[in-house]
């Protein structure tokens, strides 16, 4: 929809972690995927910049799609100077940005970070958000924000593809929103703003709890960084290849981690992996990280990190 030009083509930029959701999208359908380095404060406009400007030869990428809060899988935000940076990036080599932010308002700062979007002045980002994290996870509706020309090509495509959207999931989204609207002297934005504000401070709770067991049983085995906003935790692994580790031990555990090669755009061995701190029990999330622990140790005291073989 995107990346066509004439019977071309193009090239589309990913961050590099990306969610395994869309690779598994993607990559079927032969679209070329170019990763952008991420690191733990997310996209790293330097990488970007370094990609478009020194392409050689036609057929430069032209879109740009980012999970810019609480990233699945590393739950990197962007900082608002980050973002100023990419966007810069995006106005020079005429970049449209696909802002995939179902996380955006689960951010955990006293203010959020403003969105893509709302710096836009050229048309050039279509923002993606999500009910699916605020209300539930099997409520699958979501809604995109841009230019009108953009979002009636959405329309268009949409309707050659899954045809509609499922009417009672919008249904009950509709319903919710007329019942904060009447609990809130008509404003559904009052309503929501208040329920999402209890959805962070339940998963402020989680992330406290996963990030105090990860220090107590994996401190000095493995790297990490507190995400900023979201559900998740990327993790490093004292290993080389975090796919082979987690398939022979850590399920047998009953440890669940999400290797990093399955959010990796070129499908690399990586000695990271994707914990994430929504459903599980506070009880067995210090378990798991416990298990976890004695597995590695386990797997050093075998003589060094653990191999991919």
């Amino acid at each position: 929809l995107f990346t066509a030009d004439g019977e071309r083509e193009l090239p589309l930029l990913v961050e590099q972690p990306t969610y395994s959701g869309s690779l598994a999208y993607l990559q079927p359908t032969g679209t070329r995927l170019v990763g952008v380095k991420c690191d733990a404060g997310g996209l790293d406009p330097t990488a970007l910049d370094l990609i478009l400007r020194t392409w050689s030869g036609p057929g430069r990428p032209r879109v740009l799609y980012t999970i810019p809060v609480g990233s699945n899988p590393t739950g990197a935000s962007l900082t608002l100077e980050r973002k100023q940076k990419v966007y810069n990036i995006a106005r020079e080599f005429d970049l449209l940005i696909l802002e995939d932010d179902p996380y955006y308002w689960m951010q955990y700062s006293a203010a959020r970070v403003p969105s893509f979007l709302s710096m836009d002045v050229d048309g050039r980002v279509l923002r993606f958000d999500s009910f699916s994290k605020l209300l539930s996870a099997g409520m699958r509706v979501g809604f995109v924000t841009g230019p009108p020309q953009l979002i009636e090509r959405l329309e268009l495509h949409q309707q050659a593809s899954v045809l509609h959207s499922s009417g009672v999931s919008q249904a009950l989204v509709a319903g919710l929103c007329s019942q904060w609207a009447a609990q809130n002297n008509g404003s559904t934005h009052a309503g929501f703003s208040q329920h999402s504000a209890a959805i962070v401070e339940f998963y402020r709770a989680r992330r406290g709890a996963f990030l105090a067991s990860a220090e107590k049983h994996l401190a000095g085995l493995c790297e990490w960084t507190a995400p900023a906003a979201g559900m998740f935790v990327w993790m490093k692994l004292p290993v080389t290849d975090a796919d082979v580790f987690i398939k022979s031990k850590a399920r047998g555990a009953k440890v669940l981690l999400v290797p990093g090669q399955s959010f990796d755009p070129l499908n690399q061995p990586s000695p990271w992996a994707r914990a994430a701190f929504s459903t599980a029990s506070l009880s067995d999330m210090d378990k798991a990280l416990e298990r976890l622990a004695a597995l590695l140790r386990e797997e050093l005291a075998r003589g060094g990190p653990a191999s991919s073989g």
